[in-house]
């Protein structure tokens, strides 16, 4: 019998293998295999995107082959629209020297635990109560009834099964 993962790595695509030489050279010891498809997909997306941006750039300037500086030039475009570079040293301590310049609000004086206002919690209630309206006599019409009588319909009213088709609708 055979390891599964043996035979895996026997049928496994040429960049697959390359890319698991290469995780093993960073020093990464074990990894899901979902890991190399993922980088084999990057891979492959990266390079197609670059190479038709090199097509277009040779094409432009009248050539009808590829050449390595249309691959430079296309390398730092893709480069430029999908990957951002951190920003340098200064200016993120310009920035924080911004921000640590406005001092905090004072902690207020009281003990215990320390709640938002109320408006802010998700313990105060988020619905209103909607007082029921009179419901009419008549399923088909809403016409408000008098408020001496009872706002359920007869059928209600009786215990008696509703009528084939009669709706009954709550003011909620």
């Amino acid at each position: 019998m055979t390891n599964p993962d043996q035979e895996r790595k026997e049928h496994a695509p040429r960049d697959a293998k390359i890319i698991e030489e290469i995780l093993k050279s960073m020093g990464v010891q074990s990894w899901e295999p979902r890991v190399v498809n993922q980088l084999m997909e990057f891979l492959y997306r990266y390079t197609s995107e670059v190479l038709q941006e090199a097509q277009v750039y040779s094409e432009y300037s009248g050539r009808q082959h590829v050449e390595v500086d249309d691959v430079k030039l296309a390398v730092r475009a893709v480069c430029s629209k999908s990957f951002t570079t951190p920003p340098s040293r200064e200016v993120l301590r310009q920035l924080s020297q911004a921000r640590n310049s406005i001092p905090l609000k004072p902690i207020e004086g009281r003990t215990g635990l320390r709640l938002p206002p109320e408006e802010f919690t998700l313990t105060t209630p988020g619905w209103q109560v909607r007082l029921p309206q009179p419901v009419a006599e008549s399923f088909d019409t809403a016409v408000p009834m008098d408020m001496g009588k009872s706002p359920l319909p007869k059928a209600l009213a009786k215990d008696q099964p509703l009528p084939d088709g009669a709706k009954v609708a709550f003011g909620w």
